[in-house]
Protein backbone atom coordinates (compact mmCIF):
# COMPACT_ATOMS: atom_id res chain seq x y z
CA UNK A 1 0.00 0.00 0.00
CA UNK A 2 2.63 2.62 1.16
CA UNK A 3 4.30 1.49 -2.45
CA UNK A 4 1.63 3.17 -4.47
CA UNK A 5 1.40 5.87 -2.28
CA UNK A 6 4.88 6.86 -2.75
CA UNK A 7 4.62 5.76 -6.76
CA UNK A 8 2.00 8.45 -6.91
CA UNK A 9 3.79 10.67 -4.95
CA UNK A 10 6.69 11.16 -6.88
CA UNK A 11 4.69 10.90 -9.93
CA UNK A 12 2.47 14.27 -8.79
CA UNK A 13 6.00 15.87 -8.11
CA UNK A 14 7.41 14.92 -11.49
CA UNK A 15 4.12 16.66 -12.95
CA UNK A 16 4.70 19.66 -10.70
CA UNK A 17 8.10 19.59 -11.75
CA UNK A 18 7.20 19.66 -15.57
CA UNK A 19 4.40 22.25 -15.18
CA UNK A 20 7.58 24.31 -13.32
CA UNK A 21 9.75 24.17 -16.49
CA UNK A 22 7.31 24.79 -18.84
CA UNK A 23 6.44 28.18 -17.12
CA UNK A 24 10.39 29.06 -16.78
CA UNK A 25 10.66 28.43 -20.51
CA UNK A 26 8.42 31.23 -21.19
CA UNK A 27 9.75 34.01 -19.28
CA UNK A 28 13.40 32.84 -19.25
CA UNK A 29 14.13 33.64 -22.70
CA UNK A 30 13.17 37.69 -22.58
CA UNK A 31 14.24 38.03 -19.00
CA UNK A 32 17.96 36.92 -20.43
CA UNK A 33 17.35 39.11 -23.54
CA UNK A 34 16.37 42.11 -21.60
CA UNK A 35 19.62 41.38 -18.91
CA UNK A 36 21.65 41.08 -22.35
CA UNK A 37 20.34 44.78 -23.58
CA UNK A 38 20.61 46.09 -20.02
CA UNK A 39 24.09 45.25 -19.89
CA UNK A 40 25.37 46.65 -22.85
CA UNK A 41 23.45 49.69 -22.83
CA UNK A 42 25.88 49.91 -19.30
CA UNK A 43 28.66 49.21 -21.11
CA UNK A 44 27.59 51.76 -23.72
CA UNK A 45 27.18 54.28 -21.56
CA UNK A 46 30.14 54.00 -19.49
CA UNK A 47 32.67 53.71 -22.51
CA UNK A 48 30.53 56.87 -23.63
CA UNK A 49 30.92 58.84 -20.71
CA UNK A 50 35.00 57.72 -20.62
CA UNK A 51 35.43 58.97 -24.04
CA UNK A 52 33.54 62.24 -23.23
CA UNK A 53 35.57 62.73 -20.41
CA UNK A 54 38.72 62.41 -21.81
CA UNK A 55 38.36 64.72 -24.93
CA UNK A 56 39.71 68.20 -23.99
CA UNK A 57 37.29 71.10 -22.97
CA UNK A 58 36.19 73.00 -26.56
CA UNK A 59 38.32 76.19 -27.31
CA UNK A 60 35.88 79.26 -26.64
CA UNK A 61 35.24 81.85 -29.38
CA UNK A 62 36.21 84.98 -29.27
CA UNK A 63 35.28 87.91 -31.76
CA UNK A 64 37.31 91.22 -32.06
CA UNK A 65 34.91 93.66 -33.56
CA UNK A 66 36.82 96.59 -34.51
CA UNK A 67 35.81 99.81 -33.18
CA UNK A 68 33.82 102.31 -35.05
CA UNK A 69 35.11 104.25 -38.18
CA UNK A 70 35.74 108.29 -36.44
CA UNK A 71 33.13 110.22 -39.02
CA UNK A 72 34.34 113.80 -40.46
Amino acid sequence: MMDHEGKQLRQELLMADLDLRRKQDIWETPRNIAILLGATAAIAGAVGFKIGQTTPPAQPIIINVPPPAAQK
